[in-house]
């Protein structure tokens, strides 16, 4: 955009209205930049460009680097494949596999605001991962520090189970609590430690599944 220069043999009622030309032009030009989207990336970019391991939920804290295993390349890039719906992985123990779903976490709150539910074996380890793995990376990554809010007792989007943020949320389900899992309108699904998931959530079936339908 061209600058205009005011100069000292202007009336000076023409370069008042130069100048407050400039000043809204600036700030149409921040408005702008603010509204305009962060260039478009996959989970694993995200993850090495934004993520930090937290000291008191890795024993490796510090910035996250895929090239570490970089067979986890392919599982955490096909969680924001818009051509993959559903995506299963199974491995060792201690081999992050709660880390790569942070990872998409963070990625889908910085590039595709979506409302998530996270579901895990019950609500007390839910509240458990909301408190350990979920709060440290958040105020760790400073790009999610600002978009994520603190909770606050009479915010209806900030609860124990629950995060907001501009263009969605996190929710924190239980397998063992069907109440967790009713009436939620939900784009993307993470289930963690599926395998230590109660067949039965109550008497409304298979948890995973009830998880998925939303």
């Amino acid at each position: 955009m061209a600058s205009i220069r005011p100069s000292a043999n202007l009336p000076q009622g023409y370069q008042a209205t130069v100048e407050a030309t400039q000043s809204l032009t600036q700030v149409f030009q921040n408005i702008l930049k603010k509204l305009s989207l962060p260039p478009k990336s996959n989970i694993s970019e995200w993850a090495d460009l934004e993520r930090k391991l937290s000291p008191e939920a890795s024993a490796e804290p510090g910035r996250w680097q895929t090239s570490r295993a970089l067979y986890r390349l392919v599982i955490i890039d096909a969680m924001c494949d818009p051509a993959v719906e559903t995506v299963v992985f199974m491995s060792g123990a201690q081999d992050r596999k709660t880390e790569l779903l942070l990872n998409a976490i963070g990625f889908y709150i910085c590039h595709e605001p979506s409302p998530i539910l996270v579901l895990q074996p019950s609500l007390s380890l839910g509240q458990a991962f909301l408190k350990d793995r979920l709060a440290p990376m958040i105020h760790d990554s400073e790009v999610l520090v600002d978009p994520v809010q603190d909770a606050r007792s009479r915010d209806a989007n900030n609860t124990k189970l629950q995060k907001g943020f501009p263009g969605g949320h996190i929710t924190i389900a239980g397998s063992n609590s069907p109440a967790s899992l009713a009436s939620r309108s939900i784009r993307i699904c993470l289930a963690d430690e599926i395998d230590r998931c109660p067949a039965c959530a109550g008497s409304e079936g298979d948890p995973v599944a009830l998880a998925r339908k939303h």
